[in-house]
C-alpha cells in the first residue's frame, strides 16, 4: 500500500498545538505517528510523513498538511489525533475512540471501521465511524482520508490504558488487516541490531526449551541463520524465522496448516551443489512466539512414514548432533547446513541459553587462570576474579610434576 500519515496540529508549545489534558495531543500524536510509520515501513508499505511542524496558525497548519498529502499518489491519508472534553473524573469507563470520515460513501470507511474496532480491542469504548464533511483534511485531500481520534486526553480512564506502542500497533492492524501483535513483532524485528536479535531470540528459545525439550541453541541458531538475523523478507512479512513451508512435503506430520500463507521464490540446492529456484507457500504467523511453538512441534512430531523424521532431537544435549539430525531428516537442502549452524552457535555463544553441559558424559572443561607461590596470593586472585563473575577453584599443585 501507499499511505500518507500525519500527526495533527503544530508541535507542542506552538500556536494550534492541539488539546492538552493529562497528556498532550501534539506530543502523543507524533509518538503514535512515528510508530505507525515504522511498523508500516517494516511491512514493506510505502509511507509518507505529511506532518506540519512550522505552521503559523490553525489554518496554515491544515493547508500545509493537505498540500503535503496531495503531493503524493497514495491509497489513503491517515490523520492521527487525540480527543478532548471528556469526564475529568475517573469512573471506571473510558470515553473511547472514534474514526472520522468525510461521508459514509467514502472509500476510507472500511479502513476506518477496522481501525476503530482494533483500538477498541485495547479496552476503549468504541464510538464508531462518524461523518465529518466539514473537516478541512477530510474535505480537501485527493485520496480517501480518515482521522483517528485515538482516545481522550482528559479522561483518566482513557489515559490509564494508553500506550503509544499498543495504539500504533492497533492502527496498523486496522490499516493492513493484520493482527496488532503481528505488526508489533515485525516492527520490533526491523528495528533490532544483530546483537539485539540474538539476545531476543535466544531468550525466547530458552523459554521454549522448557516445554519442547529442544536445545535453545538449536532453535536460536536456525532462526538466526534462516531469517538473516530477523531481516529476511519472510521474517518481516510472515514472522517465519525458520523457513517453515505451508505444506511440509515428505512427512506425515499430523498438524495441517490452516493459517495464512506467504508466497515467495526460494533457492534450493541439489546434491551436486547446484542451485535452482522454486515458488513456495510459507507459513505466515501471527507472532514470533507462534512461530517458535509451531517450529518445535514440527521438529518433535514430523514423521517419515512410521518413523519420527527428527528422532532424537528432543532431549539431545549436543547441538552438533542435533543439527546433524535435522540435516539427515531433510530440514534443509543446503549441503553446508550443519557447518553454518555450528558457526552461528560458536560465534554468538548460544549454548549459554541452554543451561546444560555440551559434553555427552556431563563433564566440563576448565581453564587454569594462574599460579601463585602463596595461599594468600592465590586467594586474593580468586576473589578478584569472583568479582567479575568468574568461578575459581583453589587447589595446591606440585610444580615438580
Amino acid at each position: 500500500m501507499r499511505i500518507n500519515i500525519h500527526a495533527g496540529h503544530n508541535p507542542d508549545g506552538m500556536a494550534a498545538c492541539g488539546a492538552v489534558g493529562l497528556i498532550r495531543e501534539s506530543t502523543e500524536a507524533r509518538a503514535v505517528k512515528d510508530r505507525v510509520m515504522a511498523q508500516l515501513t517494516a511491512m514493506g508499505h510505502t509511507v509518507h510523513d505529511c506532518t506540519c511542524n512550522n505552521g503559523t496558525g490553525k489554518e496554515d497548519v491544515l493547508k500545509r498538511i493537505v498540500a503535503a498529502c496531495n503531493s503524493h499518489e497514495v491509497d489513503i491519508d491517515v490523520s492521527i489525533h487525540f480527543n478532548a472534553a471528556a469526564n475529568p473524573k475517573p469512573d471506571g469507563r473510558t470515553t473511547g475512540t472514534e474514526v472520522l470520515v468525510y461521508g459514509k460513501a467514502s472509500p476510507a470507511v472500511p479502513w476506518a471501521q477496522q481501525i476503530a474496532d482494533s483500538i477498541a480491542a485495547l479496552g476503549y469504548r468504541n464510538r464508531g465511524v462518524k461523518e465529518r464533511p466539514g473537516l478541512y483534511v477530510l474535505k480537501h485531500t485527493k485520496a480517501p482520508a480518515l482521522l483517528v481520534e485515538c482516545c481522550f486526553v482528559d479522561d483518566p480512564d482513557d489515559v490509564a490504558i494508553y500506550n503509544a506502542d499498543r495504539m500504533a500497533a492497533a492502527i496498523v492492524a486496522g490499516i493492513t488487516g493484520q493482527a496488532a501483535e503481528t505488526t508489533a513483532d515485525a516492527a520490533r524485528l526491523a528495528a533490532m541490531s544483530r546483537e539485539e536479535f540474538v539476545e531476543y531470540i535466544g531468550r525466547m528459545a530458552a523459554a521454549d526449551m522448557q516445554t519442547s525439550g529442544i536445545l535453545a541453541s538449536v532453535t536460536a541458531a536456525q532462526s538466526i541463520l534462516e531469517s538473516g538475523y530477523g531481516k529476511s523478507e519472510l521474517a518481516l512479512q510472515a514472522l517465519n524465522l525458520g523457513g517453515m513451508k505451508a505444506e511440509l512435503s515428505g512427512n506425515t506430520w499430523a498438524s495441517a496448516w490452516d493459517g495464512r500463507v506467504y508466497i515467495k521464490d526460494t533457492a534450493e540446492q541439489r546434491e551436486d551443489g547446484s542451485y535452482y529456484t522454486i515458488t513456495a507457500a510459507f507459513r505466515s504467523y501471527p507472532s514470533v512466539a507462534a512461530y517458535l511453538a509451531d517450529h518445535s512441534a514440527y521438529l518433535a512430531g514430523a514423521r517419515a512414514g512410521s518413523d519420527l523424521r527428527y528422532a532424537g532431537v528432543v532431549g539431545c544435549r549436543d547441538y552438533r548432533q542435533a543439527f546433524q539430525i535435522l540435516k539427515d531428516g531433510g530440514y534443509a537442502t543446503s549441503l553446508e547446513y550443519v557447518g553454518k549452524l555450528c558457526a552461528v552457535v560458536e560465534r554468538w555463544n548460544l549454548t549459554r541459553f541452554d543451561g546444560v553441559s555440551q559434553e555427552p558424559d556431563g563433564s566440563l572443561w576448565a581453564n587454569i587462570a594462574g599460579l601463585s607461590y602463596t595461599w594468600a596470593e592465590a586467594s586474593n586472585f580468586g576473589q578478584m576474579l569472583a568479582q567479575s563473575g568468574i568461578r575459581t577453584e583453589l587447589r595446591r599443585v606440585n610444580i615438580l610434576e
